[in-house]
């Protein structure tokens, strides 16, 4: 059997069901954030018939395993770079800026963290990230430099503050459960649905038309603190997918955000920031703290 090829990409089997697809629409499902018609536009080898030239339409068969070359998207980007907040032999937590995606996406490749890591910090032991932040969400990452951490980071306590639109009530308790959305035109939107979900929420300070709100997810389901603000009718100011109109989303992905759409948003990014988490580790409470970024501050009082 052959090993995949060198370079960027990724490697996929093609389960049962999906037998029969064309390789467009399978690679579109698999892939994270691509659309079909960037889909069609890449390279996708037979790892077991290598010299098979296969195209778009190429129907797929259950077993097949294919390498999918990835373009860089981002090869002229000049990525942020992570502050360390703490390193030791077991631990390494991150202040992750808002312009970096925790692993590779369809778009993104130099502009992620694990990249960062494999050029900053080459292993063995190289540090894995225990969990994921939302590309514009800053603040705290945490990763492990081996196995036993790994498997031992997974349960952490986080605590987020996040600028919203409105006057939302002193402190409340959202336990609206979540699943993907069925009126959305956005394949990753969340909305209500049957996976239990809960965040508390407490206003820290108020201006005249934001307030700054503490979120602690007790659940760990995608998106959920975006979505049950949301769902609150206090979205996070800069939010495409869930501030006023998932069409902003969508043009942000394509082509970019206009400057109608900025003024919509009131900021570029969403305003969200994992300030701190904290975990058990050999017996011992650690807590990791990201500062609050100025950016954000200014927000509240617009």
């Amino acid at each position: 059997m052959l090993p995949p090829p060198s370079g960027a990409g990724w490697t996929l089997e093609v389960d049962p069901g999906c037998a029969g697809w064309r390789l467009d629409v399978f690679l579109s499902t698999r892939i994270e954030r691509l659309s079909r018609n960037r889909a069609a536009q890449l390279v996708a080898i037979d790892l077991d018939d290598p010299d098979r030239q296969l195209k778009k339409s190429s129907m797929l068969r259950a077993g097949m395993r294919l390498f999918v070359r990835r373009p860089l998207p981002d090869a002229d980007a000049t990525p942020s770079e992570p502050t360390i907040l703490f390193a030791d032999d077991d631990l390494l937590a991150l202040d992750k800026p808002p312009d970096l995606a925790v692993h590779p996406t369809a778009s993104r490749y130099l502009r992620t963290v694990t990249h960062w890591i494999e050029q900053t910090l080459p292993g063995p032991p190289r540090p894995e990230p225990v969990h994921r932040l939302d590309v514009e969400t800053s603040g705290v990452l945490l990763c492990a430099r081996h196995a036993l951490a790994v498997r031992s980071l997974k349960r952490v306590r986080k605590r987020y503050h996040a600028v919203v639109e409105g006057q939302p009530p002193d402190a409340w308790t959202s336990t609206v459960p979540l699943g993907f959305a069925t009126d959305s035109a956005v394949r990753i939107k969340i909305g209500p649905g049957e996976k239990p979900a809960e965040t508390r929420f407490t206003v820290l300070r108020r201006g005249g038309r934001r307030a700054l709100v503490e979120a602690e997810p007790i659940s760990g389901r995608q998106h959920q603190i975006r979505v049950h603000l949301a769902l609150e009718g206090h979205p996070i100011v800069g939010d495409k997918l869930y501030g006023p109109d998932e069409q902003i989303f969508l043009r942000h992905i394509e082509d970019g955000i206009t400057a109608a759409d900025l003024a919509r948003l009131g900021h570029d990014r969403h305003a969200l920031h994992a300030i701190e988490l904290a975990v058990q580790w050999r017996g011992t409470p650690r807590v990791f703290t990201a500062p609050w970024p100025d950016e954000l501050e200014a927000l509240i009082y617009q």
